[in-house]
């Protein structure tokens, strides 16, 4: 759930200046701009809800160290994925089958894309959110965005540090692209200029409510991301990172196509 834009204070000031419409550029081009040589090291634990359930159908802590994002889901531990944005890839690691594959960053971006191009009718775009708008949300404070049977309603914190909002902006964009390359979950597109909008403001998700209309039928997911700042990375977290490392050494690496789902 997946994600990002490296910012600064002064970089951060003159986004908020630009006109509406160039957001959906600003994740694009902060996303492919060099880390600062110090990056900010925080945890977010993300947890996804579906309907009025109490117990978290799916938990992921994503650990944010030293320009890297590491992606370890708690209810199923099975896979990991290592997000690079300074070395340009992704990589996805198996503990099953011991088995990795890396994605170029560029690869991410043509194939999302190409996706935009080859919805060429009105219907078509609708349904996948390309021209979706944000909006002040109607529930109060926080923003929301409609499209096609789907409407988002995402409410937001924002950090001290302006770079902790740019990372996680960086990381929830190339999650986004990922899912619509491995073709899980819904369209990406219209989270993506949702996101894309409150990293411009250096703002991050606090909660995150998905409503789906099929007929007369709904259905609600609710995401919730716990931010926690850190002077480094220590502990357990130390301990998943070098665990990364060596499954990385020794797993056999395989084509993304041949990476189990």
């Amino acid at each position: 759930m997946p994600d990002c834009l490296k910012s600064c204070p002064r970089r951060t000031a003159a986004i908020k200046s630009r006109p509406g419409h160039l957001r959906p550029w600003i994740a694009l081009l902060m996303m492919l701009s060099p880390a600062p040589a110090i990056a900010a090291t925080f945890r977010v634990t993300t947890r996804i809800f579906e309907g009025v359930q109490v117990e978290a159908a799916a938990e992921h802590l994503l650990l944010f160290d030293q320009g890297l994002v590491y992606d370890f889901p708690q209810v199923e531990t099975r896979y990991v994925t290592v997000y690079d944005a300074a070395q340009g890839r992704v990589t996805l690691l198996d503990r099953q089958t011991q088995v990795q594959s890396a994605l170029r960053v560029i690869d991410l971006i043509n194939v999302t894309a190409q996706a935009r191009a080859a919805a060429q009718t009105p219907e078509q775009q609708e349904q996948l959110g390309l021209h979706a708008k944000v909006e002040q949300s109607a529930q109060g404070h926080g923003y929301s965005l409609r499209f096609g049977n789907l409407e988002y309603h995402m409410t937001t914190q924002r950090p001290e540090d302006p770079s902790v909002a740019a990372d996680f902006a960086r990381f929830a964009d190339l999650a986004s692209r990922l899912n619509l390359v491995r073709r899980l979950g819904l369209p990406p597109f219209g989270r993506m200029t949702l996101n894309s909008h409150v990293a411009s403001l250096s703002e991050l998700p606090r909660e995150t409510k998905l409503t789906m209309r099929r007929g007369e039928e709904l259905q609600e997911f609710r995401s919730t991301h716990d931010l926690e700042v850190l002077s480094e990375i220590t502990g357990d977290d130390q301990k998943r990172i070098e665990e990364v490392r060596g499954m990385q050494a020794l797993y056999r690496h395989v084509e993304i196509k041949d990476f189990p789902k």
